[in-house]
């Protein structure tokens, strides 16, 4: 199992979605675990907030997706939707008039997810990305994922501390 950081893992995931868009599952936990699954191959990244909008972390590529799989059952496929005018407006007037949306966000995870390079291309002004599961402890999942963890928040922080050692010192 080769650990490499999360900034060149998510170039690869990427590479891959953009080849084959649908059947992506992606899951969270509040411990900056992340399962990234595709119907072929997994990847479990564990994240080190740097910021809001900024992390760094590791990450692993999984061959036996058995058991991720079965929690992902019946999930909405993951993806990027570029929405029309006319679903963004039906979108925000049914959250401002406190409509149920239920089928509405159906309706838009119905629609088949898009490659980044298409939303370049067409410029959408409104896209619809996810669904992110949010997930109590991906730990739970198995005893190997309990084990992964625990590798993964080594390295992790190995490269937290080497890439900013002025804000790990904050941490020790």
């Amino acid at each position: 199992m080769n650990v490499e950081p999360v900034e060149s893992l998510m170039n690869k995931i990427m590479s891959q979605y953009n080849k084959k868009p649908e059947g992506w599952t992606v899951l969270i936990d509040r411990k900056g675990n992340m399962l990234i699954l595709n119907p072929r191959v997994g990847y479990r990244l564990k994240l080190v907030p740097l910021n809001p909008r900024e992390y760094t972390g590791v990450g692993v590529k999984l061959n036996s997706l058995n058991e991720m799989q079965k929690v992902t059952e019946g999930v909405p496929s993951y993806g990027f939707r570029p929405l029309s005018n006319m679903d963004t407006e039906e979108l925000l007037t049914s959250i401002h008039q406190g409509k149920a949306l239920n089928k509405l966000i159906e309706k838009f995870l119905m629609m088949p997810p898009v490659p980044i390079m298409e939303l370049q291309k067409k410029a959408p002004k409104t896209v619809l990305s996810g669904p992110v599961i949010a997930h109590p402890n991906l730990n739970a999942i198995s005893k190997s994922q309990q084990k992964l963890e625990k590798k993964l928040t080594i390295e992790a922080y190995k490269l937290f501390e080497k890439k900013y050692p002025h804000r790990a010192a904050m941490y020790r």
